[in-house]
């Protein structure tokens, strides 16, 4: 039997598609292997390869052994960990309602919100079953598609979006007014395609890579995203770091690191000053941290913190113009984590944070084993991104900082278009973990250029050439 007969019979038996090449080179690497030891004790090359072929058994019976390793694999715990918290975010949303009867908190939880978190779910399963390596595949056109969606957007809220607080993000629906959701927390995912598409090449690349996020975050801008647009930064920044780190270009790292970092902390200060929002952001940090300012939220957040309970209801406490109220009744409906401080205590909050944190720690866990760098990549993209939110909100609602714009902490927000990005992230999770274990990465040579060498007496300079490039069959 010829060793391509014998590799189609074996993948014949398993039904995971994805996982046929991955066994085809397994398999054809330990025959070829197997049939050089048997040429090197003397065999000829065609009985080696029989023999070594016949070694490996029945083809029938490995395809069917195989068939049982090789399949989707879907992590429950995580399927289990969305919908408990899910219950659980619905669930302090009703105290919180139950003992504010007040219009102004009537829709602390609403039927629209319980159908996004639905909604939210079905798109999550969706997700799930879509090849995350089409986003190496296809990067540039994904890109390209993600910039195009966002313009549309962008035109749309310009003429016929609503602005509330400043914010022109809203527009009309049958059943009142949508908030549009920020796009923005897509993008880390959609830079690991870049990159990944990016491999083996120099130091423009890299740059190519960082200045993608310019666009999308230029279109965020105003949108009731600005901070969004802050710990995107973040995570991308380090996702490029650590794509360096990992040895996709061909770079000297320490020069990389140096070329990307500084023009972007260059960057990054220059939009701090001239954009009004972050300029006045910074102004009241600075003021806080003198302590030359304290608002009147902030200090709110802080007694939370001083009249939390151990278990249940904390207590009441008198505000700075001498008001006698409960938490819910001063603070937007955006500071989860401290209505569950609040109405909850310490112990529950602390139990809150520590299984939160646990399926987080899981999911690294489980990118850090992934058999392809794209896999694992994806995977910390969108970990990261959900930690570094997450990180927001909790500093944010401690009220030890400027106060403005908590952002949602992941799969608790109140704003049920900002639980569906979570949502699709976590599809996207769910589908590395789903096939990570039978995808490789694509082999590149990484050659690195040294434009300027040295001999005994001479210095030599290599100024590489344009060359025609041939066309792609």
């Amino acid at each position: 039997m010829l060793i391509k007969d014998y590799l189609d019979t074996v993948c014949e038996q398993i039904r995971f598609q994805k996982a046929h090449s991955f066994v085809k080179k397994e398999l054809k690497d330990h025959i070829n292997d197997q049939a050089e030891a048997f040429v090197f004790s003397g065999m000829d090359e065609q009985t080696a390869m029989q023999k070594a072929i016949a070694e490996m058994g029945d083809p029938v019976t490995i395809g069917t052994k195989l068939d049982r390793v090789h399949r989707p694999k879907l992590e429950w715990s995580f399927i289990v960990f969305i919908i408990v918290f899910s219950c659980f975010n619905l669930g302090i949303r009703f105290i919180v309602q139950q003992n504010n009867p007040v219009s102004h908190y009537e829709h602390f939880i609403s039927v629209p919100m319980i159908l996004s978190i639905l909604f939210g779910i079905l798109v999550m399963i969706a997700v799930y079953y879509v090849d995350f390596t089409i986003l190496a595949n296809h990067s540039q056109k994904i890109y390209l598609l993600y910039l195009t969606i966002m313009i549309f957007v962008h035109i749309y809220l310009t003429f016929l979006g609503i602005s509330v607080n400043g914010a022109l993000a809203y527009i009309d629906v049958p059943f009142g007014t949508f908030k549009i959701p920020s796009l923005l927390y897509l993008f880390p995912v959609i830079l690991i395609g870049l990159l990944y598409d990016c491999r083996g090449k120099s130091y423009h690349a890299i740059l190519l890579c960082g200045a993608s996020f310019l666009p999308p975050a230029f279109l965020s801008l105003n949108k009731g995203n600005n901070a969004v647009i802050l710990v995107i930064a973040m995570v991308s920044v380090l996702l490029i770091v650590m794509s360096i780190c990992k040895n996709w270009f061909a770079v000297k790292k320490s020069f990389a690191l140096l070329l990307f970092l500084l023009p972007t902390t260059i960057i990054t200060i220059y939009f701090s000053f001239l954009i009004s929002y972050f300029h006045n952001r910074l102004i009241r940090i600075f003021d806080i941290i003198k302590g030359t300012e304290q608002t009147y939220s902030m200090e709110i957040l802080q007694n939370n913190l001083k009249g939390a309970s151990l278990f249940g209801m904390g207590e009441l406490f008198y505000t700075p113009k001498g008001d006698f109220i409960q938490l819910p009744m001063v603070l937007t409906k955006d500071y989860f984590t401290a209505y569950i401080l609040y109405y909850s205590g310490w112990i529950i909050f602390i139990i809150f944070l520590v299984i939160y944190c646990f399926f987080i720690g899981k999911g690294f866990l489980l990118a850090w084993k992934q058999k392809s760098q794209l896999g694992s990549m994806t995977a910390f993209s969108v970990l990261l991104t959900i930690v570094f939110t997450m990180l927001w909100n909790l500093i944010f609602s401690s009220g030890l900082l400027v106060d403005i714009n908590p952002l949602e902490i992941p799969f608790f927000s109140y704003s049920g278009s900002a639980n569906i990005m979570f949502f699709i992230l976590m599809g996207i999770l769910l589908s590395v973990f789903r096939t990570g274990a039978v995808t490789t990465d694509n082999c590149i040579k990484v050659e690195k250029k040294t434009f300027i060498t040295f001999s005994e007496n001479d210095i030599n300079i290599s100024i590489p050439l344009p060359s025609k490039r041939k066309k792609r069959l």
